[in-house]
């Protein structure tokens, strides 16, 4: 089984792009705006989002499960977007642990949410770096689609337990830890697998959440 560990994502976020997701409008006196963009200076030199990921084979489909290397998937949903896969690439992405603990130094509110809202764009800028790595490298001409556990009721968070096993001392090589409660910490942390098929998949076409900022999809209905 392949395996790559990225554990210092190259990003870079603009004081404009950090102060339209927080509401500000850029002037530079207004003492809001200069404590947001202060705050953005800090989280750019501590923070270092990182994601491992793993190329695994399928090795059985059953009725409602697959088996990856040992670990059983259990859902309806996986095993009918699997059907005519051979392989999956099981991936952990995290803002990383250095900007978790920066951010809990603040207690006012409104400076809460604005460090939630950094470690938030330096996931997506993460996950966008890991989309990017995957789609060039194993998927140039395919289409590219994923599934995460936890995001539709037909697979659970209880799947973040093969997932964990089987891309194997997430820990130790980014710093993600599952809870007793199957969350990931940090919490701004995303997990799951890639593949391609001949029929593009997105977990949003079955989520009823209407302003989910991560939506690539249109509501089109329950999953089964």
């Amino acid at each position: 089984m392949e395996k790559q560990i990225v554990g210092d994502v190259k990003f870079s976020i603009t004081n404009a792009e950090f102060l339209k997701s927080i509401g500000l409008e850029d002037d530079p006196a207004d003492e809001n705006c200069m404590q947001a963009t202060e705050m953005l200076a800090q989280a750019l030199v501590i923070a270092k989002p990182k994601f491992v990921y793993c190329i695994a084979a399928l090795e059985e489909k059953g009725d409602n499960f697959v088996i990856v290397e040992g670990r059983r998937f259990d859902s309806k949903l996986v095993r009918k977007n699997l059907d005519m896969v051979h392989r999956i690439i099981a991936y952990v992405a995290t803002c990383g642990v250095e900007i978790e603990e920066w951010s809990v130094q603040f207690t006012d509110l409104t400076e809460q949410f604005w460090a939630d809202e950094l470690k938030l764009l330096i996931l997506h800028k993460c996950y966008g770096n890991l989309n990017k790595t995957i789609k060039s490298t194993y998927f140039p001409a395919q289409d590219l689609s994923h599934m995460s556990p936890g995001s539709l009721a037909d697979w659970p968070l209880s799947g973040q337990i093969p997932l964990f096993e089987l891309i194997g001392t997430v820990t130790e090589d980014i710093g993600v830890t599952l809870t007793e409660s199957l969350f990931m910490l940090p919490s701004k942390t995303v997990s799951g697998f890639y593949f391609s098929s001949e029929s593009h998949y997105e977990n949003c076409k079955f989520c009823p959440m209407p302003k989910c900022p991560g939506r690539r999809a249109e509501y089109s209905g329950k999953s089964e």
